[in-house]
């Protein structure tokens, strides 16, 4: 999977997954943010204090994972 997103280019790569819904996504750590890249080539950014400030509301997403 890592070599499938590599081409993103952006920060570190922390690994790969499957959200809820099975798309399946590599995620990063640019700058202070998780990026998830998913397969279709959409990018979901987080801020990683505002995931650490409320984990509730992020319980169910694919960030929680990488925080």
């Amino acid at each position: 999977m890592e070599q499938q997103f590599k081409d993103y280019g952006k920060g570190e790569y922390l690994g790969s997954g499957a959200d809820m819904a099975h798309h399946t996504y590599a995620a990063y750590k640019v700058e202070g943010e998780i990026h998830i890249v998913y397969e279709s080539g959409h990018v979901v950014t987080k801020n990683i204090q505002a995931i650490k400030d409320n984990m509730d509301i992020h319980f169910w997403t694919p960030f929680v994972e990488w925080v």
